[in-house]
């Protein structure tokens, strides 16, 4: 890759010394409380139940996690590889700037606070549905080969621990997709990449296994479109709607876009590719 690129996107990348826990990110430390979520615990068991189990061990599915994910060194060190790096961070306000360049605009440039709490609300579903997904199903993650490099630091306890079904980035990818589809329909097909991308962005990273990911992509998907039943969805959608209208009116550009392009561009052969019982 060329030096000077590189440059430019580990310069635009905050996290790339980020150390992750058992999910990519958590609601602690700097930043917005913790929200509450949108689900009941009667729709977050419900949700929890319909998903599938993971592949077993040594079975033909997860010989197929194990070629794909082998596949994804191939990123290692690349554009794709420092922006995997970024999507760890998955708490708002910081998050949505994963959709700067898919809106045109500048999120973090003025507060939005409707959009941090919508945002912050679906978050914490996703968390919470993730380990109750991953306690019933409990996996390894690739990481737990010693051999096999993260994109960031993690800890031992990460690298050795059984919650890698489902990619919990995965989860609130999607669930952010479909938000940031909903809050600019004429972005919607970009924004719904987007929301993918972050999920593939853990199986780049190692953390989480092909099929992690698309379990999560569903997941996320399922997740949104029952919190969006609840009563309070519609206002806080509308509230965080106005906010980004208003941000795409700023004038405002991210200048890692050209970097982001490039490395969506890397990782296009692999996206879509994570469903381990496909023949």
């Amino acid at each position: 890759m060329n030096s000077g690129v590189r440059r430019t996107a580990l310069g635009l990348i905050v996290t790339a010394g980020l150390t992750v826990s058992a999910c990519a990110s958590t609601l602690t430390g700097p930043g917005p409380e913790r929200a509450p979520g949108f689900l009941n615990a009667a729709s977050m068991s419900a949700l929890a139940a319909s998903t599938p189990t993971p592949p077993a061990p040594r079975s033909p599915e997860q010989g197929r996690d194990d070629a794909l994910s082998a596949e994804l060194r191939a990123l290692e060190d690349t554009d794709r590889w420092w922006m995997a790096t970024a999507h760890a961070e998955l708490r708002p306000p910081w998050a949505a700037q994963h959709f700067d360049c898919v809106l045109g605009t500048r999120l973090t440039g003025s507060p939005r606070p409707a959009l941090n709490r919508l945002m912050a609300r679906l978050l914490a579903d996703s968390q919470a549905l993730t380990l109750e997904v991953s306690a019933r199903s409990p996996r390894l993650r690739p990481i737990a080969d010693a051999d096999r490099r993260a994109c960031q630091r993690v800890d031992e306890a990460t690298r050795t621990s059984r919650n890698s079904y489902p990619a919990a980035g995965a989860v609130a990818g999607s669930a952010y997709g479909e938000l940031f589809a909903a809050l600019a329909p004429d972005r919607a097909e970009a924004a719904r990449r987007m929301g993918a991308e972050i999920g593939l962005s853990r199986a780049i990273c190692a953390v989480n296994w092909p099929s992690d990911v698309t379990a999560g992509q569903a997941l996320g998907l399922s997740l949104y479109h029952q919190a969006a039943t609840d009563p309070d969805f519609a206002t806080e959608l509308e509230a965080a709607r106005a906010e980004v209208v208003v941000a795409r009116t700023e004038g405002l550009t991210s200048p890692a876009c050209a970097s982001e392009r490039l490395a969506l561009a890397q990782s296009e052969p692999y996206a879509g590719r994570g469903d381990a019982s496909a023949p």
